[in-house]
């Protein structure tokens, strides 16, 4: 069965037809985001407050956002800080952060949530954090815990 020229013409229509409805489907626009629940964004404040404090030597601002156990541990800011620049240092040296997601739950307690974070020292070395956050009664959250991943990746 031979090809008319008018049914190559209808091919190439349809063909035409079908390229352009995919384009409609599947704009290049990245899909947007819902926005924050409010305790991400206070979580992801109080990260980042704390890191500003260490970075400007403010060590009883950066001590401030401990929870109460960790303050009772290291019973003021000067311990708490020698604390940290020994055994937590691209938290202290720390010239970038990324938060990759939204914080989760701690075995289904709201109280307790985990916030991934992502942190670049001076250096440019990369280090993967988990903060365990703990809300304070009064509706406040508090750093209850940090565990550092270190990675070989540099940021360039």
């Amino acid at each position: 069965m031979a090809l008319t020229r008018r049914d190559i013409g209808v091919l190439a229509l349809l063909a035409c037809l079908a390229t352009a409805a995919a384009l409609v489907r599947q704009p290049n626009v990245p899909p947007r985001t819902p926005p924050l629940a409010a305790h991400d964004t206070a979580i992801r404040t109080v990260i980042l407050k704390q890191i500003e404090a260490f970075g400007r030597g403010d060590d009883e601002t950066a001590f401030s956002f401990a929870a109460p156990d960790i303050r009772a541990q290291f019973r003021g800011p000067e311990v708490f800080v020698a604390m940290v620049k020994a055994h937590y240092k691209p938290v202290y040296t720390a010239s970038k952060i990324d938060f990759p997601g939204r914080t989760r739950t701690i075995q289904q307690s709201p109280e307790m949530r985990v916030q991934r974070v992502f942190i670049t020292d001076t250096s440019g070395r990369s280090t993967k954090a988990r903060y365990i956050m703990q809300k304070q009664p009064d509706g406040s959250w508090k750093i209850a815990g940090c565990h550092l991943i270190e990675t070989e990746q540099l940021d360039i």
